[in-house]
């Protein structure tokens, strides 16, 4: 990757940050982020982390509609947000043809009570 690359990489990642933290980019979720998506820039961490303040720096000087105009104009892509929905259902009880009722029992939960009346 080049310099130019990395710039580009870290400018996208830190403009996506400062949107969802109104406006304001932090550097290290910016570098750990950068770091998942390219793992071989461990190596240059120390020049990549200059970098990162640099345009961080830039970055948080924009005011926020400057800063979702670049995302659009850019990586317009990068706004859509799918919501995936994951069916969250319990397993099917085993041998349960073989009872004539079935019992079952939740644990209690510690943070929501339910007022007994």
């Amino acid at each position: 990757m080049t310099p130019n690359e990395t710039i580009e990489a870290i400018r996208k990642i830190a403009l996506l940050n400062a949107l969802q933290h109104e406006g304001k980019a932090q550097a290290k979720p910016v570098l750990g982020k950068l770091l998942a998506e390219h793992p071989y820039l461990k190596t240059r961490i120390k020049q990549v982390a200059s970098m990162i303040e640099e345009v961080v720096q830039e970055i948080n000087k924009l005011s926020l509609e400057e800063q979702r105009k670049i995302v659009e104009e850019r990586w317009p892509e990068a706004l859509v947000k799918e919501k995936v929905e994951v069916a969250r259902r319990l397993p099917p009880l085993p041998n349960v043809e073989k009872y004539e009722r079935v019992v079952t029992r939740f644990s209690p939960n510690q943070t929501r009570t339910v007022p007994c009346t």
